[in-house]
């Protein structure tokens, strides 16, 4: 016996709603995966080693910055002892080596002039203060 149209088509409609329904799920799914943001840890830790060259032996005149004086900065136990552990040194090639020895790698090294006068003697002397920074980075993997 014959089927009306109409009732053949309800089980071609039910299965299409069913696919309408698994693709829009697939498609929220996708959607969703797309607006997670990930974060990538950078690949290097970075820091500068700072000697003031006028009187390099007195406390206090060397220093590591590793960022600690940056807003919102996080602690670093590790580059605290170190950066401690460095200025009880008097000698820069022993702070190179120390630096070296914990898996820094040198990059550069710039001297910058921290203030300068004229001698009051004469014009042509002049006392220039200068600050050398060491910059090293370290891989985080």
């Amino acid at each position: 016996m014959p089927t009306p149209s109409g009732s053949r088509l309800h089980p071609i409609l039910s299965s299409m709603k069913y696919l309408l329904l698994i693709c829009s799920l697939l498609l929220a799914g996708l959607v969703h995966g797309q607006a997670v943001s990930t974060t990538v840890a950078a690949p290097y830790r970075y820091c500068a080693l700072v000697v003031d060259d006028r009187h390099f032996s007195s406390p206090g005149r060397v220093y590591l910055d590793y960022g600690q004086s940056a807003p919102n900065a996080v602690g670093d136990a590790e580059m605290a002892e170190m950066a401690k552990n460095i200025q009880q040194s008097k000698s820069v090639i022993d702070i190179l080596n120390y630096l070296g020895r914990h898996g820094w790698e040198w990059l550069t090294t710039t001297t910058v002039q921290t203030r300068g006068h004229k001698s009051s003697i004469n014009d042509l002397e002049s006392d220039i203060d200068n600050e050398t920074r060491y910059f090293f980075r370290r891989s985080t993997s």
